[in-house]
């Protein structure tokens, strides 16, 4: 890809949007940018970089996906504090 199609990408995109990724097939947040590749995150912890010609705006239904996955991700982390896995059984 030129410079100039990628920079005219860029504008469109900013940190907090949720995006799909075209090249990983998943949506997710922006965190930031490095020139042409775009920082991406998702609720679980998992983050990448990826160019910002393989990210699109998220649809609707991709964006209820991601909050879905906070939301199942959110009820994990709770329910294993309350599973006493840290305690001995003796």
């Amino acid at each position: 890809m030129k410079r100039a199609d990628w920079t005219t990408i860029l504008p469109r995109l900013a940190v907090g949007m949720v995006v799909y990724d075209r090249h990983y097939d998943m949506p997710a947040t922006i965190a930031d940018f490095d020139g042409p590749m775009v920082c991406l995150t998702r609720p679980t912890g998992l983050e990448w970089r990826t160019h910002c010609a393989s990210v699109r705006p998220a649809t609707q239904y991709e964006r209820r996906q991601l909050r879905a996955i906070a939301k199942l991700h959110a009820q994990r982390q709770r329910g294993m504090a309350g599973t006493g896995q840290d305690r001995h059984l003796w």
